[in-house]
């Protein structure tokens, strides 16, 4: 039995028969669910990545935290293309693909993991799309636990 860590945060919540599990405990899921109604202000405040995006793609909001962890000014990026001009890596089924099945459905929410590789090397994150009106909010968080 393996201890079951929120993805979020890195609180143990609960016991798998895996040796690494992870999920979202509910404190850290309700604040996530506040994403969407924040203020522009509010995001840049936030201790992990914020990135608004349009369903094409486009950049509309992109935190500090968010210009930290990727090595990037967010004036530099906002009205660019995530998936062609800002994060090409993320062109991918296993993200690219998440983001439009998620445009499509009314999920409140969706959770994955996913390895950005920047320019100086990679690093494995927690992503959370939430639905922002017509656009999406990525929470995007590095991943400090052992199993990352």
């Amino acid at each position: 039995m393996g201890d079951v860590l929120c993805a979020w945060c890195g609180a143990v919540v609960g016991q798998s028969e895996v040796d690494h599990s992870h999920g979202i405990c509910r404190a850290c899921y309700r604040e996530l669910l506040r994403i969407p109604d924040l203020s522009e202000e509010a995001l840049d405040d936030l201790p992990f990545g914020v990135i608004i995006l349009a369903k094409d793609g486009t950049v509309l909001a992109y935190n500090p935290a968010e210009g930290a962890l990727a090595g990037r000014e967010p004036s530099a990026v906002i009205g660019r293309h995530v998936f062609t001009e800002i994060a090409p890596c993320t062109s991918v089924r296993e993200f690219q693909g998440i983001f439009r099945e998620f445009c499509e459905r009314e999920d409140a929410s969706r959770t994955f993991q996913f390895t950005f590789h920047f320019p100086a090397g990679s690093v494995r994150v927690q992503i959370v799309f939430l639905h922002r009106g017509a656009d999406v909010a990525v929470a995007v968080r590095k991943r400090t636990d052992p199993a990352a």
